[in-house]
């Protein structure tokens, strides 16, 4: 099981720097990168995996389906294995090491009664989002410490579908277009208010966060 330990002091420093990175579009200050980046040290979530994939919700902290899944295998007690998957139902089977403990089945007629927005999108994310959270709390619900849900399961948020549309209309920078980029930052110049267009790659994210901290400390 991998533990997450990030001390307040730590979470603030770092929730600064997320903030001030301008790589976040749903962040709007350094307290909500602080409380993304606690949360998930309570669920054993890294706090860049936590800027990215957690989601404060009515008070309920939501976790992308992958990170969750990446949880189940990652604690080092539970396995899954997924049955099937289409557009119309995603069936998953859990293990405790080796002994098969139970399986999570959901259709697109239980996204229809559950009132789910948005099931002609990415019906096939939907459902592995919904049947994921489900197994998790019924056959391995020790793996978080509290409750957890997907944002698929908040009525009025789709997470999955609007992060794709968002990034589908996103500039993707290449390696030569994103160096003039840096050096522009590095030099002084405030390209904040342009990064919210840009689909930056992980390794491009780190890149201008530690220029960041390093251009913050001069």
């Amino acid at each position: 099981m991998n533990l997450i330990k990030t001390t307040a002091t730590e979470a603030m420093q770092l929730g600064e720097t997320f903030f001030k990175s301008g790589m976040f579009a749903d962040i709007k200050s350094a307290n909500q990168a602080i409380v993304k980046i606690m949360a998930g040290a309570e669920l054993g979530v890294s706090p860049f995996a936590a800027m990215s994939g957690i989601h404060i919700i009515q008070g309920k902290p939501t976790i992308g389906a992958g990170l969750m899944a990446a949880r189940v295998k990652g604690f080092g007690k539970y396995d899954y294995k997924v049955i099937e998957h289409t557009e119309k139902v995603c069936s998953i089977d859990y293990y405790k090491g080796t002994e098969k403990i139970g399986n999570s089945t959901f259709t697109i007629e239980d996204a229809k009664k559950a009132g789910t927005k948005n099931l002609d999108k990415f019906p096939k994310n939907m459902l592995f989002a919904r049947a994921m959270s489900n197994g998790v709390k019924w056959f391995t619900p020790d793996i978080y410490e509290t409750p957890v849900y997907v944002p698929e399961e908040m009525e009025h948020l789709t997470v999955d579908a609007q992060v794709e549309v968002i990034e589908n209309k996103k500039l993707q920078l290449n390696e030569v277009q994103f160096q003039k980029l840096y050096d522009r930052v590095k030099s002084g110049e405030d390209l904040r208010d342009k990064f919210e267009q840009i689909e930056f790659t992980d390794l491009q994210k780190i890149a201008l966060m530690e220029l960041n901290i390093q251009l913050s400390d001069k």
